[in-house]
């Protein structure tokens, strides 16, 4: 079966998200370069074996991530670096499938020490029971995981969920999905390259012991301590140079390029959970 007969069995509900999920990836891959155009909807949607009504909806999720805008005279444009949706858990997850920039990874820690440091002295000051017992758990998971596994990762995350909750601000706990997006980025790289990370678990073990203990300032400087040896780590596996931005074009019309959004339709889009919740009926 070739792949666009794989993408035409599927069901029909599926396939924008599909279209989306392929076409987002090569954006944020910088594949597509800012101020290029997609091909006239009528001849993407023939080269790609898709109605063009599921074309329409995979480019409405699109230009909702801020990676696209449409307009009567130039058709379907990408957008600025600048413009996405970074706080948008697929664009966070693009990010991760090539190697990150060092920009990125400054740009992304700049962001958690404006954030964290506080989320961590406010937990101090108001030592809310129940969001500590939470915290203690979360350090208890993390401490019992080998560090190099997945199940680390995922206690390392709700670890810093429960700081962001333990600070009793409904607002910065309400952050703790972006930064667990942005976490799972550093993660997946530092955690399976590096060999040294003894500093892991004493690290956290102290914030959550300034925590406990109601010391504010200990908390806040723990955390940061900790920010900025995990963006130590971050940086050492970090692509250092910036991507060059291509030439930008009227319009992508090679064939090429739409030989490799096909290949990436013949991919499993469900394993984008994100993309996949988009779909109607689910």
């Amino acid at each position: 079966m070739s792949k666009r007969s794989a993408v035409s069995a599927r069901t029909p509900r599926y396939r924008h998200t599909e279209v989306a999920l392929a076409i987002g990836r090569q954006i944020v891959s910088g594949e597509w370069s800012p101020g290029q155009a997609l091909q006239p909807e009528d001849a993407l949607s023939r080269e790609l074996g898709v109605s063009r009504s599921s074309l329409r909806e995979a480019i409405k999720i699109l230009a909702g991530k801020g990676l696209v805008q449409s307009s009567p005279r130039r058709g379907t444009v990408v957008r600025p670096h600048d413009q996405w949706n970074l706080f948008d858990a697929d664009v966070l997850a693009w990010h991760s499938e090539g190697q990150l920039s060092a920009d990125f990874v400054r740009e992304l820690f700049e962001l958690r020490r404006m954030i964290e440091p506080d989320a961590a002295a406010l937990a101090a000051e108001r030592a809310i029971p129940a969001k500590l017992t939470a915290l203690e758990a979360a350090m208890a998971a993390l401490a019992a995981a080998d560090t190099h596994s997945t199940h680390s990762i995922d206690a390392d995350l709700a670890f810093h969920s429960a700081v962001l909750a333990a600070s009793g601000n409904h607002l910065l706990a309400a952050l703790a999905p972006v930064i667990e997006a942005s976490l799972t980025l550093a993660f997946r790289v530092s955690r399976t390259v590096s060999d040294e990370l003894g500093h892991v678990i004493p690290m956290h073990g102290a914030v959550v012991e300034a925590i406990l203990s109601g010391d504010a300032a200990a908390a806040h400087a723990a955390m940061r301590g900790l920010l900025e040896r995990s963006e130590r780590d971050a940086l050492a596996v970090a692509r250092p140079d910036r991507m060059v931005p291509q030439p930008a074009t009227d319009r992508v019309s090679s064939r090429k390029s739409v030989a490799r959004l096909t290949d990436a339709l013949g991919s499993d889009a469900s394993s984008n959970p994100t993309l996949h919740d988009l779909a109607p009926g689910k």
